[in-house]
């Protein structure tokens, strides 16, 4: 689950927000209300071909059961949200105190949705649709019904379903009507993962604190998330929390990472309220007065040297951090100029960079220790380019890349064959027939794994066996490109061929 949003700055716990007042049209009970804190989380379920979906969050309310009475629970705030970007991830959209009583309804307003989608038959290969939404707000029953408890953490999850939201035509292209389809479910506190587990967070460092903050935490940092728009998030840190940090070998001291730089966190919301980071990836440092900043998106093309080492390639602008969106705006196709290769750490930054450092994040999501490098960029990759950039009047803009970093995303398809299935049904391989026309149908060699340090999780099926041919599969991990043959736990691996190793697989249903 994944990452990115509010337009409010948010210091997560408990007392604070139950403290805090929730506002609303709610009709008076005839008792005293208590409150307790509630998170909004939000996700989506994917459709291929569509690069972005984007839209503003203007308002959202909950209706008590048995009731007309409503509670407002996001008002004043534009919360800017990119579903295509939360392709099978999930992030936190709010967090109120509420009253502590049982809603079984959630409103939710969106206003100004565009959507791009990938069209080969253009150059750049972009389509922005003209989009035709509905103009009544989703009203999504909440199943089964949420029940907040005084001076307690609640979380409700909201799912997105693009794949049904958006209307295609007869020849399978995207028509442009969009009516939002929804589902609103309590999240159950489980030991271990919390009210659920984020697998990366987004945004860039506010302040640090090195110092202990109660609770057992050995320090936090306050996180700006949503491209600068969205929540200032604190992210507390524990003994078992791996920090990582691309300009220091071993492990870092959090008093060294600047504020201004960006983070990649993984991490869950404890039982009261804590954000609690597992991982943190602390990269580059953006300068915006320099042009240096992060540029997420896609890979959609690739220029290779003799010896297979990516010189340049196309990138598909989906976020940035921070937004500068009036000087490179996002949805338009980048250039990323690529230097030689760095030794680890790499040098601080210079312009231009005397070499480019390759690195990926979502680190123990790299169970079988596959090397990211230039030769490992292809199309349909998510990446992070960290570097500054450069805008011509009649060329694209250009980056020149300090940092690369392979980025954790999910991938869209559906089972081709097994390859190998463990006595655990979990341990193994299989190819996925992907449905991007930006991966071209090239199959994909997918591995999972059941090691007691890291597990792939499988969602609407028991194991490997078990996935079928007929039912869509959401691929979450990390797609490296290998650009020989070798064999990889025991599996031969075709020169050229995509390899995913699987944090989570999940069967529709």
């Amino acid at each position: 689950m994944r990452k990115r949003m509010l337009a409010v700055g948010l210091r997560v716990g408990l007392a604070a927000v139950i403290m805090a007042s929730c506002g609303g049209n709610d009709t008076a009970p005839p008792r005293v209300l208590g409150k307790g804190a509630l998170f909004v989380f939000i996700g989506d379920t994917p459709a291929s071909d569509v690069l972005s979906l984007r839209t503003t969050v203007t308002g959202m309310t909950l209706k008590q059961e048995g009731t007309t009475n409503k509670v407002t629970v996001l008002s004043s705030s534009s919360v800017k949200m990119n579903f295509a970007s939360l392709r099978d991830f999930a992030t936190v959209l709010t967090l109120a105190g509420v009253p502590d009583v049982t809603y079984d309804e959630v409103t939710i307003t969106l206003s100004g949705a565009q959507i791009v989608v990938y069209d080969p038959a253009n150059d750049p290969p972009i389509r922005v649709v003209t989009v035709e939404m509905s103009t009544s707000a989703p009203v999504i029953p909440i199943r089964p019904a949420l029940t907040i408890v005084k001076d307690k953490v609640a979380a409700l999850r909201l799912d997105f379903d693009i794949l049904r939201s958006i209307e295609v035509d007869a020849d399978g292209q995207v028509s442009g009507k969009l009516t939002p389809i929804m589902k609103a479910s309590p999240v159950v506190f489980t030991e271990g993962q919390g009210f659920g587990e984020f697998d990366d967070l987004v945004g860039f460092v506010r302040t640090v604190m090195p110092y202990p903050t109660g609770q057992n935490f050995t320090g936090a940092i306050s996180m700006q998330i949503l491209s600068g728009s969205g929540p200032v998030l604190t992210v507390n840190l524990t003994s078992a929390t791996q920090l990582f940090d691309v300009y220091q070998e071993g492990v870092p001291e959090l008093n060294k990472v600047e504020t201004g730089r960006m983070v990649e966190v993984d991490a869950m919301i404890d039982e009261k309220g804590n954000v609690v980071a597992k991982t943190v990836e602390a990269e580059d440092r953006a300068v915006v007065e320099d042009r240096k900043l992060a540029f997420l998106g896609y890979v959609i093309a690739v220029t290779k040297d003799e010896n297979g080492n990516v010189t340049q390639f196309s990138l598909y602008v989906r976020e940035e951090e921070p937004d500068v969106s009036w000087q490179v705006p996002l949805d338009s196709v980048v250039v990323v100029n690529v230097a030689p290769p760095c030794t680890i750490p790499p040098p601080a930054p210079t312009t231009p960079p005397s070499c480019t450092t390759f690195l990926f994040s979502s680190r123990p999501t790299n169970f079988a220790s596959l090397p990211f490098d230039a030769t490992a960029v292809a199309p349909g990759q998510e990446l992070i380019v960290h570097g500054k950039y450069t805008r011509t009047t009649d060329q694209p803009t250009t980056v020149d890349a300090n940092t690369i970093f392979l980025k954790l995303q999910t991938v869209q398809g559906n089972l081709g064959s097994l390859v190998q299935v463990g006595s655990d049904d979990k341990t193994g391989a299989f190819w996925l027939t992907p449905s991007s026309s930006l991966l071209q149908g090239a199959p994909i060699l997918v591995f999972t794994t059941n090691r007691a340090e890291f597990q792939t999780a499988f969602v609407n099926v028991f194991g490997l066996a078990e996935l079928t041919p007929q039912a869509i599969l959401l691929v979450r991990g990390l797609p490296f490109y290998q650009i020989q043959a070798g064999t990889i736990n025991g599996v031969a691996v075709p020169a050229g061929t995509l390899v995913i190793t699987a944090r989570q697989i999940h069967q529709l249903q």
